[in-house]
């Protein structure tokens, strides 16, 4: 079984529109649907990444750059990891489409995660 992180973009200040009924119910359907693959060994972990801006860091010739991010202009955000365990691509891509986020957002970016 190989492990593969499922990256769940949504747009900036996605969640903070949501009544607290709302972003309840939401949630909801993740700690659902992650209790799922928990009973079959299948969810290895996950992360909620801050709502607030990250930091970039940018190596220049005279040297690395630090800067704020994301930026205003930025469509989406990086808005948390899971990583799940399967046994090739198919398989992920078979799991990652029972996951809550894309009812509740559009996309998942499925990469394949190799050991250290």
């Amino acid at each position: 079984m190989s492990h593969y992180a499922l990256l769940l973009p949504h747009t900036p200040n996605r969640y903070s529109k949501l009544s607290e009924s709302e972003f309840m119910d939401t949630m909801k359907d993740y700690i659902a649907w992650v209790e799922e693959l928990t009973k079959d060994g299948t969810f290895v972990g996950g992360h909620k990444l801050a709502d607030e801006p990250g930091k970039l860091l940018v190596a220049t010739e005279s040297g690395v750059e630090l800067h704020d991010g994301p930026f205003a202009e930025m469509t989406e955000v990086l808005g948390g990891i899971m990583v799940i365990q399967a046994e090739d691509y198919d398989d992920a891509v078979r799991i990652a489409r029972t996951c809550p986020h894309l009812i509740h957002n559009s996309r998942i970016e499925i990469r394949q995660v190799h050991g250290t």
